[in-house]
């Protein structure tokens, strides 16, 4: 797998300026240290500078033209949100409103901040600035990436690694580098284990967690705030039944917030005839006039989503756009440039395969509309990985060869070794016996670990590239709500199921389903066998 200097990438862009706007696109940068020449790369003149004082000492914050920045001053603290974020539980859907109320409950006490901040739903990372130090941490499941570290003493905290490494000159270690090239690699999705970044200097930032800089020792101390109680399933269908109503009234506020927020813009619901994006569409009801609707198809397999909610969508008398990503198009004969763009925003890592990148690049200059309501963390409410292995129980808790076998495939020495390290300094560093006494570690895996550091990955580096993203599921509250569901409802999709008959019972009357054809017996039984094996081995 390349990497691709600072060098390397100027030259290229110098060569295909058109799609300087696309490296580092919607992303953000805090640091102590003062960058001038925001004309050059990586900056390109599409980043402005916001200055912050705090005690003495100053600090940077640097935006991307295409994603937002809000400060709110009070009792000596200056609190930031980059992103967006709104709360269907205060229903404010103005950052400067949000920002203020956490504010107020921030001088209530640290606990009555962090349950106001499990209230916002969005993509965002948000904290603030206090005595010369930054607090911060990043949305519900992390679909704001986030990557804190400092670099000769200097703080960082950014959407896009490779940004730090093309400002400060930090390299990959020999062990990413064995990592991104093995030819397993591609398996199950381009992320690195544990916390780490592309870079030894920068870690991921995991969700229900919040990170301290300290100026004065100039070192970063993490800290777990969720979950604080114990998350039991549900015992009674009364309860189920509730728990469906209350999810129905988050979502449903959720979607009401979204219209509200973005009135003057294109909000557009990404539809398949999958449960997930379903959910969302049965919450929309009662705002179907505030939004468009749209699929595409790229390939054979994207078809038989796509006309599935075609079909559902006239159902429900409303209009479908269905794009179709070209075969042939003049602007793929620059494909290889585009791609390795997209390389660097996720950290050189991992390739995009052909049709990922068609798609990124066709839509960058084809955007279907200016925001698109994703359902993605809606995945929180299956029982995934039981589903996956086809596997009825799992260890009570976990260790790091476990970790390590779920996470990839794995096959030298070497990479097992050096992962299992990785994992077990992860799993010592974030968890405790009692951490997964509160709430089972196969969800908190899912939660923090493979939604965040895949579909986190891929949100901010890749897709939001094209248009912005906002996800309604994406709500702590709603989050533990679903996970209180017993895990027997959850593994045959009962949520989304009872939530759409409940919501928009036409939807569930057009008997139209798409099932996941990648998902068989046998493979559940391939991927079973090697967990049960690799597992077990401790190099």
């Amino acid at each position: 797998m390349a990497f691709y200097s600072k060098n390397e990438m100027k030259e290229l862009l110098l060569e295909y300026p058109q799609y300087r706007e696309q490296l580092y696109n919607r992303g953000f940068l805090i640091s102590n240290i003062r960058y001038d020449e925001l004309e050059e790369y990586p900056f390109y003149s599409n980043w402005t500078c916001t200055k912050v004082e705090t005690d003495g000492n100053h600090y940077y914050i640097y935006i991307n033209k295409n994603t937002y920045l809000y400060t709110y001053i009070s009792d000596n603290r200056t609190y930031f949100l980059i992103g967006h974020a709104y709360n269907p539980y205060t229903m404010m859907y103005l950052e400067n409103d949000i920002l203020q109320d956490l504010a107020d409950c921030r001088k209530k006490g640290i606990e009555q901040y962090w349950d106001k901040e499990s209230e916002l739903t969005g993509v965002f990372c948000l904290g603030y600035f206090s005595k010369g130090n930054v607090f911060y941490s990043t949305d519900c499941c992390g679909m704001q990436l986030v990557y804190h570290g400092t670099v000769d003493g200097n703080f960082f905290l950014t959407s896009h690694s490779k940004l730090v490494a093309d400002l400060t000159g930090i390299q990959q270690t020999k062990y990413i580098k064995k990592l991104v090239s093995n030819r397993f690699w591609h398996y199950w999705g381009t992320w690195l284990p544990g916390d780490l970044s592309p870079f030894k200097e920068l870690s991921r930032m995991v969700p229900n967690c919040a990170g301290k800089y300290n100026a004065k020792n100039q070192e970063i101390t993490v800290k777990r705030y969720y979950p604080t109680r114990e998350i039991k399933e549900f015992t009674t269908e009364e309860e189920y039944v509730d728990c469906i109503h209350n999810l129905g009234d988050i979502m449903s506020k959720n979607m009401t917030l979204i219209a509200q927020k973005w009135p003057d813009k294109k909000v557009s619901i990404s539809v398949t005839g999958g449960r997930d994006s379903m959910t969302a569409l049965s919450c929309t009801k009662g705002n179907y006039d505030k939004y468009s609707y749209f699929s595409y198809i790229s390939n054979y397999d994207e078809s038989v989503d796509a006309y599935a909610a075609r079909d559902i969508l006239a159902h429900l008398g409303l209009e479908h756009e269905l794009y179709e990503i070209p075969e042939e198009w003049d602007e793929y004969k620059n494909l290889d440039a585009f791609k390795k763009v997209m390389e660097c925003n996720n950290g050189c890592i991992g390739a995009n395969n052909e049709n990922d990148a068609r798609k990124r690049l066709y839509f960058s200059m084809n955007p279907p509309c200016d925001m698109e309501v994703k359902s993605w963390v809606n995945e929180m409410g299956r029982g995934w990985y039981y589903n996956k292995y086809n596997k009825k129980h799992f260890p009570k808790y976990p260790n790091a060869s476990y970790w390590r076998a779920m996470h990839k495939v794995y096959a030298t020495p070497y990479l097992i070794h050096e992962t299992n390290k990785v994992f077990k300094d992860y799993l010592k560093k974030y968890y405790s016996k009692s951490t997964f006494d509160k709430m089972d570690w196969l969800e908190m895996y899912f939660w923090e670990f493979a939604w965040s550091g895949g579909e986190g990955v891929f949100l901010t580096s890749e897709h939001r590239v094209s248009y912005d993203i906002t996800i309604p599921f994406n709500n702590r509250k709603y989050v533990e709500m679903m996970l209180r569901v017993p895990v027997e409802k959850r593994k045959v999709d009962d949520i989304p199921v009872d939530l759409i008959t409940y919501m928009e019972p036409r939807i569930a009357e057009t008997g139209i389903t798409v099932h996941d054809i990648s998902h068989t017996s046998m493979r559940a039984l391939i991927v079973r066998i090697y967990l049960e094996i690799m597992s077990r081995v401790h190099i």
